[in-house]
């Protein structure tokens, strides 16, 4: 049985306690206190719905004093003032402290009653536009999209345009590129502020026995083991998105009747025979080329015409390497509050700017979540980083072989013309970079600037210092 919602009565007379408790005796559960100090010692140490405050007590104004110490106490309490005298410059004074309603002592049978649960509905109200305003910006904070490269700038305001709009979209893009943080980014807002829902499928995960079930629902006893009605994924993305992760890997089968239900835009419950209208986006995502797909047979063509309405294709994170020192940021401020003063060098930066990221930002995000773990001093510097991102800046694929060796000259000449043209090629890619280069070749950073000089690929102090801003 739920408890019957609290009332603190705070008054000095005793004769209006009794009043009170009689008008809201089975409806209210109430405790009194006599003055404002005895009401915060009470509520200081017990949860209550609603207070009923007196305006005059011990002063004629102790209640309107009282009230920001109560909502110290419980910013939530709907407080409720009293009073035996009509003072409207009190009462709108009292609406302004933060009270909730306003009643006069000697009020009707069921007015009082009226008057309080008219106050809790306010109260409740209010709470829940606070949980989905919370909500909202939880959502924000989780999924979203971190750079100023511009491509992210570009797909920002391709979001914007495209978030009201009913059309149906393919995010295309290699895996770990964030097609779901954009997919989620794509959810508008409801005229009561909270979100559209937001239904995420794994394609491949859909299996032809159960795809009715999943996708449209069921009614109690529809087969075995079908206890209650449940509905489909549609139906429970009336009015939002549903997101088919990997569409790719959906089964032909499958596909027919995703079809069916983007063109009706209504669904029939497994053991139903009620039609149940809907209003719903489908986003979908996949790493594939599936205009190739259909070529191959392998994806229902005018599946992909309802689908690819608004294409949108994400790039990988190789060609977004600015963003990558804010993203590194990012999944920083995703840690424990002990990893908040972690920093990484701009040598550590620099490689990983460097590498190709074949997982792209889901890759970058494991890697800072075991450097957190790892690393005990205050920096990242390029040996804390795993061997196989050293490793790939070094030898780097495709990367062309070296000049061959002259064949002409002393030992000596022809190792020495094949040193410089090592380190001419590479200062060359490096595009000047020294601490880059001291990194790809393995060598000291001080041994590496005499040999430049000495072949006289990097010289003059002027182009020194400038390098080393550069670095």
């Amino acid at each position: 049985m739920d408890r019957p919602p609290q009332v603190l009565i705070c008054d000095d007379d005793q004769l209006f306690h009794l009043a009170v408790k009689q008008s809201l005796k089975n409806v209210y559960a109430c405790r009194s206190a006599y003055n404002t100090d005895e009401a915060i010692a009470i509520l200081s140490k017990n949860p209550f719905d609603a207070i009923l405050l007196d305006i005059q007590m011990r002063t004629s104004d102790e209640g309107l004093r009282a009230i920001s110490r109560l909502k110290e106490c419980d910013p939530d309490i709907a407080i409720i003032m009293s009073s035996g005298l009509t003072d409207f410059n009190a009462v709108r004074e009292a609406m302004r402290l933060g009270a909730t309603d306003y009643v006069v002592k000697d009020f009707e049978q069921n007015e009082l009653t009226h008057v309080i649960s008219r106050a809790l509905e306010r109260r409740s109200l209010l709470q829940r536009r606070e949980q989905q305003n919370f909500e909202v910006l939880a959502q924000q904070r989780q999924h979203v999209l971190v750079g100023r490269s511009l491509h992210i700038l570009a797909l920002r305001k391709t979001i914007e345009r495209i978030r009201q709009s009913p059309a149906n979209a393919v995010i295309t893009g290699e895996t770990g590129t964030g097609k779901e943080v954009v997919a989620r980014q794509l959810r508008r807002t409801l005229v009561d502020g909270s979100l559209a829902p937001f239904v995420a499928v794994d394609s491949a995960t859909i299996q032809s026995s159960t795809a009715e079930s999943l996708l449209f629902g069921h009614e109690k006893g529809a087969f075995t083991g079908a206890e209650k009605t449940t509905k489909g994924i549609f139906e429970e993305a009336n009015g939002g998105i549903v997101y088919f992760d990997e569409i790719s890997n959906m089964p032909l089968e499958i596909q027919a009747k995703l079809l069916r239900v983007l063109q009706e835009k209504e669904v029939v419950r497994l053991g139903s025979a009620r039609v149940i209208q809907l209003s719903f986006r489908v986003i979908c995502a996949t790493n594939k080329d599936l205009d190739q797909m259909v070529r191959e047979g392998k994806f229902k063509d005018d599946l992909l015409q309802r689908l690819n309405v608004l294409p949108i294709e994400l790039a990988p994170l190789r060609q977004r390497k600015e963003d990558i020192p804010l993203l590194v940021e990012h999944f920083l401020s995703k840690q424990p509050a002990s990893a908040a003063s972690l920093r990484f060098t701009p040598e550590a930066v620099d490689l990983l700017q460097s590498y190709s990221w074949p997982g792209n930002i889901r890759e970058l995000g494991n890697l800072v979540s075991y450097l957190v773990a790892m690393v005990e001093g205050p920096e990242v510097d390029i040996s804390d980083l795993p061997p196989k991102f050293r490793d790939a800046v070094r030898c780097p694929a495709n990367s062309p072989a070296p000049d061959p060796v002259p064949k002409d000259g002393t030992f000596y000449d022809r190792v020495a013309e094949f040193e410089r043209g090592i380190l001419a090629d590479e200062y060359s890619k490096m595009k000047g970079n020294i601490s880059r280069l001291a990194l790809v070749l393995g060598m000291d950073r001080s041994h590496l600037y005499t040999k430049l000089r000495e072949y006289r690929i990097h010289s003059g102090r002027s182009e020194e210092k400038t390098d080393i801003q550069r670095d």
